[in-house]
């Protein structure tokens, strides 16, 4: 909750609090973003003034009306699916995999096509990635394929995190460029990423857009991409933590930027992307060095495979 201008807390909202509250007085209240959607309708919580809002469907966000009342439960989680045995999954330890590349003599543009995982729905294996990640709350995909690849198995492990830990869930944009998840989900060139400011935690939220599937919220690349700050949203994470149950960062590969770094080394867990048939081999040992080199040393790796072949 957002205490009073009195408070120390009221400076979080930072030179624009006293006219957001005046918009308040006046009826103009801005939802969170961050909604809780229950039996087709929303609530949320002014970013001005900490009212707690309501909104119907083909309506707009209004205060609670006088006599009712909000109450607010944490999502409590989902007991796993049984059926879908761990042989589905593509995902493998990234150091194993770099190893095991090392000792049959993998030298540059080799690929990943020498590894090759049962096949099985796309849905089941993402299903299963969801039930395994355990407390993890912030988690990274590096990719170390094309922008398509990323994109489309974001969406994917999202909705399958979503629909097996339910909750609310938070995707941030970090690529640094113009092609991440931003582009399919429709905030290309819109504020995001780049217009965070480090000292005020609210600016993120403020840029964050609501998705067409209740509980998902988008935290874009911004209207600058490669001036995006990584470090600005790893110096807010715990405060993202307290308003989402999941924050899914997508990011280009660690060695691609240092800036990836920032994020990398506070997240929960993280996952290497890479495509069967056309991921480099010596891309995955220069991942590998440059999680080991700060300090990370349990990544994991999602193994894809091309939608039009290797």
């Amino acid at each position: 909750m957002i205490r009073s201008t009195g408070s120390k807390d009221g400076k979080i909202l930072g030179g624009k609090g006293a006219t957001r509250r005046m918009f308040c007085m006046l009826g103009y209240h801005r939802a969170d973003p961050a909604t809780v959607w229950n039996g087709g309708i929303g609530f949320s919580r002014c970013l001005g003034c900490g009212v707690e809002l309501v909104q119907r469907p083909g309506a707009g966000w209004t205060p609670v009306p006088r006599g009712y009342a909000v109450i607010w439960r944490p999502a409590a989680d989902r007991p796993a699916l049984a059926g879908h045995p761990p042989v589905g999954t593509r995902a493998f330890p990234l150091a194993r995999l770099a190893d095991g590349a090392r000792r049959i003599g993998a030298a540059a543009g080799r690929t990943l096509d020498r590894f090759h995982a049962p096949t099985a729905p796309a849905s089941r294996s993402y299903r299963y990635l969801a039930q395994r990640i355990g407390s993890a709350r912030t988690i990274v995909l590096s990719a170390l394929c094309d922008a398509d690849a990323a994109n489309d198995t974001l969406l994917l492990l999202t909705a399958m995190i979503q629909a097996e830990r339910g909750g609310r869930v938070l995707l941030i944009d970090a690529t640094l460029g113009g092609d991440g998840v931003s582009v399919p989900l429709g905030a290309s060139g819109q504020p995001g990423l780049s217009e965070v400011r480090a000292d005020d935690p609210w600016s993120a939220v403020e840029v964050m857009r609501m998705l067409p599937r209740p509980d998902m919220i988008l935290l874009g690349a911004g209207q600058r991409p490669a001036a995006g700050r990584p470090d600005h949203i790893a110096g807010m994470l715990s405060f993202l933590a307290d308003r989402f149950d999941h924050i899914l960062i997508q990011q280009r590969a660690i060695m691609a930027d240092s800036r990836n770094i920032a994020l990398a080394t506070r997240a929960d867990l993280i996952w290497a992307l890479a495509e069967e048939g056309r991921s480099p081999m010596a891309d995955l040992h220069a991942a590998h060095e440059a999680f080991r080199a700060n300090g990370i040393a349990d990544v994991g790796l999602i193994l894809t495979m091309p939608v039009h072949g290797g």
